[in-house]
């Protein structure tokens, strides 16, 4: 059952989802796209293995926030303008803002221990949020990708083992169960209702140090992020909710949450100068995500993701008189058997659209791609020797 607050929060119970906020965009225009008529929610990111550097010598890092051991290149640019919000986060310390909300929110989170055959790493490994109050929680895919048991450790000290429900690794989240009833589930908020410099509260166990709690602001909002692992393993996150509310290794699975102690995210990787840990950057997968994904693993234990089967990277300033274009997703390599082959994309194209939805980049295009349901027929717009061209493709469902 799902039980409403006056104020809009959901708190959730056995069963349940948010309804789909998410406008549908307008037609783009063509035969160009303008940059005043780009997406406002669009995103960039250096995807180089070096994606950046300060002062030109300290390499800039985006790191899966496991303790001590992911650290993998990402850095993406701005894409919010900073708005005020009531109150300064200074003012709501002071006042016992960040108190109630601990208070409220501590119960909801949980530490997260992977076990091997022979032993517990009772350090920590990340955190988890309690979803439902009948036992699921949802964390980071990347807190339990490694093989060996799952330990759930409460508020209360209790310890239990956990079975994994579901993995999304292309959404980087993970629903976990374990056997026990009435547990203090998190109230969910809504994505929509972020604005930049509201408070954000951090919940979790960086670097197995329990209830752990730290308190800044939403940074910026529609951050696209590359995000990888010491195993070289790198995720894409779209429109994450970036905060300076410090978070280190261990705090992956953890809560974001709002000056009502509602679920805003799920805390998820770090900018990083260095060793992995806090610098001012972080990096939270929002609650509609959560939501739709969580709820999607309990149903079927899995996440299905469109396909489109292109990839490649942005028009380079040499390469725009060659391709006849200026912006857009520059496909380099088009997968066999994937609808992008069926349909006769090559090498070189450039998609400038999909669907109604323009297209200024691969992120653009990724972001698009995965708005899209398995089996949806779609209209690509590209640009082939300078002429655009279109061709209908049927996603297929991706698997690896």
């Amino acid at each position: 059952m799902r039980y409403q607050r006056r104020d809009g929060g959901i708190r959730r119970g056995r069963a349940g989802r948010q309804p789909d906020d998410h406008d549908r965009p307008g037609p783009p225009v063509f035969p160009r796209i303008p940059a005043a008529r780009r997406r406002s929610r669009r995103v960039h990111a250096v995807t180089a293995l070096v994606a950046g550097v300060v002062g030109g010598l300290v390499a800039v890092l985006v790191a899966l926030v496991l303790p001590g051991r992911d650290t993998a290149p990402g850095l993406a640019t701005p894409v919010s303008t900073p708005q005020r919000s009531g109150g300064e986060p200074q003012e709501q310390v002071a006042t016992g803002t960040v108190a109630r909300v601990a208070r409220t929110v501590l119960p909801s989170v949980v530490r997260i221990n992977r076990a091997s055959s022979d032993h517990v790493d009772t350090n920590g490994n990340g955190s988890g949020v309690v979803y439902r109050d009948d036992g699921l929680i949802v964390t980071n895919n990347h807190v339990v990708t490694k093989s060996g048991g799952v330990e759930v450790v409460f508020a209360d000290g209790r310890k239990m083992p956990a079975d994994i429900v579901g993995q999304d690794p292309f959404n980087d989240l993970a629903v976990i169960r374990v056997d026990r009833d009435g547990l203090d589930a998190i109230e969910l908020g809504r994505t929509r209702q972020l604005q930049v410099g509201d408070l954000a509260v951090a919940v979790g166990s960086p670097f197995g140090l329990d209830a752990t709690v730290t308190v800044g602001v939403v940074s910026a909002l529609g951050r696209g992020v590359h995000a990888g692992a010491a195993d070289g393993a790198s995720v894409y996150l779209p429109e994450v909710i970036q905060t300076d509310a410090p978070i280190n290794p261990g705090n992956s699975g953890g809560a974001l949450v709002d000056r009502d102690g509602r679920l805003i995210g799920i805390n998820s990787a770090i900018l990083t100068v260095g060793e992995p840990a806090n610098a001012g950057v972080g990096f939270a997968i929002p609650v509609d995500t959560v939501v739709d994904v969580a709820d999607q693993l309990i149903a079927d234990g899995k996440v299905a993701h469109p396909l489109l089967g292109v990839s490649g990277g942005p028009v380079s300033e040499h390469a725009a008189a060659r391709l006849g274009v200026r912006n857009g997703a520059w496909v380099r390599e088009v997968s066999p058997g994937t609808p992008a082959s069926a349909a006769g994309l090559v090498p070189d194209d450039v998609i400038v659209a999909l669907g109604d939805q323009p297209i200024s980049s691969m992120e653009d295009l990724s972001i698009a791609v995965r708005d899209r349901e398995v089996g949806e027929r779609v209209v690509v717009w590209f640009v082939r020797n300078g002429r655009r061209r279109t061709v209908e493709v049927v996603l297929a469902e991706r698997t690896i």
